[in-house]
Protein backbone atom coordinates (compact mmCIF):
# COMPACT_ATOMS: atom_id res chain seq x y z
CA UNK A 1 0.00 0.00 0.00
CA UNK A 2 1.84 3.46 -1.14
CA UNK A 3 -0.73 5.82 0.80
CA UNK A 4 -0.53 6.34 4.47
CA UNK A 5 -3.77 5.69 6.70
CA UNK A 6 -3.76 5.34 10.48
CA UNK A 7 -4.14 2.02 11.48
CA UNK A 8 -7.64 2.45 12.61
CA UNK A 9 -9.36 3.66 9.34
CA UNK A 10 -7.01 0.67 7.20
CA UNK A 11 -8.70 -2.24 9.85
CA UNK A 12 -12.14 -0.40 9.35
CA UNK A 13 -12.08 -0.38 5.44
CA UNK A 14 -10.73 -4.04 5.37
CA UNK A 15 -13.57 -5.56 8.02
CA UNK A 16 -16.15 -3.82 6.13
CA UNK A 17 -15.07 -3.96 2.30
CA UNK A 18 -18.67 -2.73 1.30
CA UNK A 19 -19.70 -0.56 3.19
CA UNK A 20 -20.12 3.39 2.35
CA UNK A 21 -17.01 6.10 4.06
CA UNK A 22 -16.33 9.43 3.22
CA UNK A 23 -12.80 10.37 2.71
CA UNK A 24 -9.65 12.77 2.17
CA UNK A 25 -6.95 12.02 0.00
CA UNK A 26 -4.39 13.47 -0.46
CA UNK A 27 -2.91 13.92 -4.26
CA UNK A 28 0.05 14.15 -6.57
CA UNK A 29 -0.53 15.79 -9.34
CA UNK A 30 -3.49 17.46 -11.63
CA UNK A 31 -6.43 17.84 -9.22
CA UNK A 32 -8.95 17.65 -12.26
CA UNK A 33 -7.47 14.46 -13.86
CA UNK A 34 -6.72 12.69 -10.55
CA UNK A 35 -10.56 13.58 -10.18
CA UNK A 36 -11.50 11.37 -12.81
CA UNK A 37 -9.28 8.85 -12.12
CA UNK A 38 -10.46 8.51 -8.66
CA UNK A 39 -14.41 8.56 -10.20
CA UNK A 40 -13.44 5.91 -12.78
CA UNK A 41 -12.23 3.61 -9.87
CA UNK A 42 -16.00 4.06 -8.80
CA UNK A 43 -15.57 7.02 -6.23
CA UNK A 44 -17.48 9.74 -5.90
CA UNK A 45 -15.48 13.25 -5.94
CA UNK A 46 -17.52 15.16 -3.79
CA UNK A 47 -15.39 18.50 -3.70
CA UNK A 48 -11.54 19.09 -4.74
CA UNK A 49 -9.52 20.85 -2.01
CA UNK A 50 -6.35 22.86 -4.01
CA UNK A 51 -5.45 24.34 -0.55
CA UNK A 52 -4.18 20.99 0.71
CA UNK A 53 -3.90 19.11 -2.88
CA UNK A 54 -6.76 16.98 -1.92
CA UNK A 55 -10.16 15.20 -2.48
CA UNK A 56 -13.11 15.10 -0.86
CA UNK A 57 -15.11 11.27 -1.35
CA UNK A 58 -17.22 8.94 -1.32
CA UNK A 59 -16.37 5.32 -1.57
CA UNK A 60 -16.61 1.64 -0.53
CA UNK A 61 -13.67 0.65 1.43
CA UNK A 62 -12.55 -1.77 -0.96
CA UNK A 63 -12.65 1.23 -3.63
CA UNK A 64 -10.22 3.27 -0.57
CA UNK A 65 -7.99 0.30 -0.55
CA UNK A 66 -7.46 0.06 -3.88
CA UNK A 67 -6.95 3.91 -4.35
CA UNK A 68 -4.57 3.75 -1.58
CA UNK A 69 -2.42 1.63 -3.88
CA UNK A 70 -2.26 4.25 -6.71
CA UNK A 71 1.00 6.21 -6.76
CA UNK A 72 -0.81 9.32 -6.79
CA UNK A 73 -2.36 8.92 -3.24
CA UNK A 74 -0.17 10.19 -0.69
CA UNK A 75 -2.74 9.84 2.22
CA UNK A 76 -6.19 9.02 3.32
CA UNK A 77 -8.14 10.27 6.11
CA UNK A 78 -11.78 10.00 7.25
CA UNK A 79 -13.63 13.08 6.23
CA UNK A 80 -14.97 14.79 9.65
CA UNK A 81 -16.66 17.50 10.58
CA UNK A 82 -14.88 20.25 11.45
CA UNK A 83 -15.08 23.20 13.70
CA UNK A 84 -13.65 26.21 14.67
CA UNK A 85 -11.72 26.54 17.78
CA UNK A 86 -14.15 28.56 20.83
CA UNK A 87 -12.58 31.93 20.85
CA UNK A 88 -12.36 32.92 25.11
CA UNK A 89 -13.36 36.69 26.19
CA UNK A 90 -10.66 38.83 25.66
CA UNK A 91 -9.24 37.34 22.64
CA UNK A 92 -9.17 38.72 19.26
Amino acid sequence: MSARLEPGLLGRLRRAPDAPVRLIIGVRGDLDALAAEAERSGAVVHRRLSLIRALAIGATGRQALALAREPWVEWIEEDREVRPLERHAGEG
